[in-house]
């Protein structure tokens, strides 16, 4: 038996603050069940830096970040910092019983990676998965997201091309990650405190680690929607229907935006009481 159809979001440039608040909304509207399973793609205006939910304000450099006109933003998902600049975000909320077997994180990562890979590759994209033993060999690898996959990421000729990460709450999750179009390091190390860091290695490590679709051609945020959405159709063997936020998932969005993600206690510091709701940057 198939599952019910899940809704489809294609929103408008919006905010850091606004796009984690709505992604922050729909996953408490999923655990209430109150919202549908749905798929939602998005691109960020001013440009941002999202930071994880435990690391560091201080490799933030603000200042740069403020003369280059980026915005800062804390995500209520772990992992590393990502530049939100020529790259489309897309956001997966639903409950973690629509996976069956594949609930447990590890799995959940792999499943709806084979979705987003089949999705590009009917774009052309030669998208493959990094394998399962892939990940940091540290624990602390860096502050930046796309320095290395995980296992299980999205790579383009071995490089990552998708960065993603996951959070759950009351029998939900939220899966949200940045396809890239054309990388931004430069822009994204400017953002960045990197002390004890040869600028020109860690340019060039990041060049050899990060891919993006402006290589495989002119693939435009609609059309690379369009196909994902498609391919998790196919995957989960549901209809993806466009759709709109409702009322109260608005209304919850605008005091999320509000009292969280536009506040400097939330952006600029960890908050560690809520570990262990939150994955890593995978």
């Amino acid at each position: 038996m198939s599952e019910p159809g899940w809704r489809l979001l294609v929103d408008p440039p919006a905010s850091g603050a606004w796009n984690m608040a709505i992604d922050e909304a729909l996953l408490e509207g999923v655990a209430a069940g109150r919202s549908p399973a749905t798929l939602r793609f998005y691109t960020w205006t001013p440009a941002s830096l999202s930071l994880g939910y435990f690391q560091s304000f201080g490799i933030v450099d603000v200042d740069s970040c403020r003369a280059r006109r980026i915005d800062i933003v804390r995500r209520p998902t772990g992992g590393r910092a990502i530049l939100h600049d020529r790259e489309l975000t897309y956001s997966v909320t639903l409950p973690a019983s629509v996976l069956g077997h594949d609930a447990g994180i590890v799995p959940s990562y792999h499943r709806l990676s084979l979705a987003l890979q089949a999705g590009l590759q009917d774009l052309g994209v030669p998208a493959t998965l990094a394998p399962l033993e892939s990940g940091p060999a540290v624990v602390d690898p860096g502050p930046v997201c796309f320095d290395r996959p995980s296992a299980h990421e999205i790579l383009l000729g071995g490089r990552k091309l998708v960065g993603s990460a996951q959070v759950r709450r009351g029998g939900a999750l939220l899966q949200h990650g940045s396809i890239v179009i054309e990388p931004q390091i430069d822009k994204l190390l400017a953002c960045l405190r990197l002390d004890g860091t040869d600028p020109v290695e860690e340019k060039r490590r990041l060049a050899e680690a990060v891919a993006g679709l402006a290589e495989i051609g002119d693939l435009d945020p609609d059309r690379i929607s369009a196909a994902i959405a498609a391919a998790f159709g196919r995957q989960f063997g549901v209809g993806v229907t466009p759709g709109h936020l409702r009322d109260e998932e608005l209304a919850a969005a605008t005091d999320l935006a509000r009292s969280k993600y536009q506040s400097a206690d939330w952006t600029e510091r960890p908050l560690p009481e809520m570990a262990g709701k939150t994955t890593r940057t995978r």
